[in-house]
């Protein structure tokens, strides 16, 4: 079995007392379920939020979404971030893409959406949906975005257009300590490092600018000997 990474929760699951267990078992990350449609909000997300900092999780949220007012969708998931506040720069967007009364037109427009709001692309989870919505086809624009692959097999199959996934759901059901079972767990091929540095989907922290290196031209007449002397300063 892959080495579970990341984590998703929701109102569904019970977290008796901590995720501190968790993390102390290898999870680096927590995804919760935030939204819904345009009235549903997770009534143990800000709970959760701050379980997830006390562990030192890297922490993400996700808008489960249905047919129809597919912008509003979005601007009440970003909001509802907002407004309880449960985001920060650091935090992943994600929609959850499982119904399929929606179109991938109107999955592009929701992530777009997003992405105009916050400053950052979102994710994509999906699985067999998003495979149906492509019809044998790639999308350029859709797999542009970061794939969260939902696929509870040995070996992930993936969507026509994708090279890779970001990260795999390989199960629904399991087990991961402090968390009531079953759990939804995720695999992530790389290591913390990585995952830290590319988890928003921002841009990366620019490095130190290059010290500048002055040059200087002196002339002498023949026979004249320069001498620089040159001193660094502390």
């Amino acid at each position: 079995m892959p080495t579970t990474r990341v984590i998703d929760l929701s109102h569904h699951n019970t977290v008796p007392s901590s995720l501190q267990p968790a993390r102390d078992a290898g999870v680096w990350g927590v995804i919760h379920k935030l939204t819904e449609g345009t009235g549903f909000t997770d009534s143990k997300v800000g709970a959760r939020y701050f379980l997830a900092r006390d562990a030192g999780l890297l922490w993400g949220v996700y808008h489960f979404i249905r047919p129809g007012k597919i912008e509003q969708q979005a601007e009440y998931f970003v909001g509802r971030a907002d407004a309880l506040e449960v985001a920060d720069d650091d935090t992943l967007y994600v929609l959850d893409y499982e119904d399929a009364g929606v179109s991938l037109d109107d999955a592009l427009t929701f992530m777009r959406r997003v992405e105009a709001l916050t400053g950052r692309p979102p994710a994509l989870y999906s699985g067999h949906v998003l495979k149906e919505a492509l019809g044998g086809k790639p999308n350029a624009e859709i797999s542009g975005y970061r794939l969260w692959l939902a696929q509870y097999s040995s070996a992930p199959t993936l969507p026509p257009g994708f090279d890779d996934y970001w990260l795999w759901q390989f199960s629904e059901s399991g087990s991961v300590p402090g968390i009531n079972p079953p759990v939804d767990v995720n695999a992530y091929d790389g290591d913390e490092t990585d995952l830290r540095a590319e988890w928003s989907g921002g841009a990366p922290e620019p490095g130190p600018e290059p010290e500048a290196v002055v040059t200087v031209t002196i002339e002498a007449p023949p026979g004249v000997r320069v001498v620089v002397n040159t001193e660094e300063s502390s």
